[in-house]
């Protein structure tokens, strides 16, 4: 029987590890290969016995069960469970009155599903360019995106850190707006103590089998303030003949799932706390900034490079990033590009095909819809200068674990004449990530 239960200890991390020759020269990996695999979502008895218990109930009831007790954990006033978070999304916006040729103010960095969700509702997705130092959608950058067909901003908790809500939630105000988050990132990340998925008028949520809550394979929820936007978001159901509804399978794995759920986040708040801390240790490496009064879920951890304090800023910065991401997954750290290209440099949106012959695009007068990448300078910018550490993160690692992801950053960060070398030696073949073939995720 296959299990993928590790079968060997990890090695207590010693400092003398970042003296050592990186595994490039020949010198042992901070993490061997053997023990580099960390497992998401646990599997315990409480989900089978939970599994054994839901397959005797009516499904509908399942759905609804989880369904109630998760918008009590987020604190909405009403939700809707879904099949996935692109339809939670949609619903979303549904529900906060998107109509068809309606404008949604989406951040240009994010997942692709926010852009398709606004196409889905058949609206028209304008991006606007990120906090250089959150990552999320820039408020100061906004109201210059607001056209009298402007029905809503989209802001995405990226990476599990809320975006500046009360920033936005002011501009939405002033110009009668709707607030819909999109908060896939960002399970119980919160903004003084309220709750990512219960502060805007609406929002959509992820919770598919890679998010830091995970449902049995695919699944979302929809979140709303307002029972008349609810009744839309339902009614909109009920008449579309779309089908969202949530597997039961999934609820009855949400519902085990969520009661080890505040433990999930203490880990990762914990390891996510450690590793920054180490970062500041070192020059090249920086880890994400939590303003003050926010809790960040760290669905996903950044790290910003900064090469110009180690004195390679002689070289292009993308080419320093790649030889950091090969030097670093040799050290058995999987510290990766999440995103390459910003969401409107995506074929969809250069395309602009839609539904077919341009359906909704077609409902804009617009003659230029603003998707050229170069107006995102921000997240040009980052996306040069930064790595992700993902799926990683997510489990409840082992305390050495996290020292020895630390410890590997601090490794590099003592080289900096390899990275050199390695830039130097690579030729001039490789393009910055968002002059490649965009990718999702």
């Amino acid at each position: 029987m296959k299990t993928d239960f590790i079968r060997k200890p990890l090695d207590l991390p010693s400092d003398e590890w970042i003296q050592a020759p990186l595994a490039y020269q020949g010198g042992p990996a901070v993490l061997p290969e053997d023990v580099r695999k960390t497992n998401f979502p646990i599997i315990t008895k409480e989900d089978v016995i939970q599994m054994l218990v839901s397959i005797q109930q009516d499904g509908d009831k399942v759905v609804e069960e989880f369904q109630e007790a998760y918008r009590q954990y987020v604190g909405a006033n009403y939700a809707i469970a879904t099949a996935s978070g692109t339809s939670s999304l949609h619903l979303a916006l549904v529900g906060a009155g998107v109509q068809p040729g309606d404008e949604v103010i989406v951040p240009a960095f994010t997942f692709i599903a926010t852009a398709q969700a606004v196409v889905a509702a058949k609206a028209i997705p304008i991006f606007v360019d990120i906090d250089p130092v959150t990552y999320c959608l820039d408020p100061s950058k906004v109201e210059d995106a607001i056209t009298r067909k402007t029905k809503a901003i989209m802001p995405v908790h990226v990476h599990g850190l809320p975006a500046d809500l009360p920033a936005l939630s002011g501009i939405a105000n002033q110009y009668s707006l709707r607030l819909v988050e999109d908060a896939s990132h960002a399970h119980s990340a919160s903004i003084h103590g309220r709750l990512a998925g219960s502060i805007g008028d609406s929002a959509g949520q992820s919770l598919m089998a890679d998010k830091n809550f995970p449902v049995g394979g695919e699944g979302g929820i929809a979140f709303f303030k307002e029972k008349e936007d609810y009744k839309r978001a339902l009614d909109f159901l009920n008449t579309s003949g779309i089908d969202y509804r949530m597997s039961w399978i999934a609820a009855a794995f949400g519902l085990s799932q969520l009661d080890r759920l505040p433990y999930y986040d203490a880990i990762r708040a914990r390891n996510a706390a450690y590793l920054t801390k180490a970062l500041a240790e070192t020059k090249l490496f920086s880890g994400p900034h939590v303003p003050g009064g926010y809790k960040h879920s760290y669905n996903m951890y950044r790290v910003k490079l900064s090469p110009e304090r180690l004195g390679l800023d002689d070289l292009e910065d993308f080419r320093v990033k790649d030889a950091i991401q090969q030097l670093i997954q040799l050290e058995g750290v999987y510290a990766r590009e999440w995103q390459n290209v910003p969401i409107p440099g995506h074929l969809p949106f250069q395309n602009r095909k839609g539904f077919g012959n341009g359906y909704p695009f077609t409902l804009s007068d617009r003659k230029d819809f603003g998707y050229d990448v170069n107006r995102f300078p921000v997240t040009l910018n980052m996306l040069r200068n930064s790595l992700t550490i993902c799926r990683e993160l997510r489990t409840p690692i082992e305390y050495e674990r996290i020292q020895a992801y630390a410890l590997a950053f601090k490794k590099i960060d003592a080289n900096p004449h390899i990275i050199r070398e390695l830039v130097e030696r690579g030729g001039g073949e490789l393009k910055s990530p968002y002059e490649r073939d965009a990718r999702l995720g």
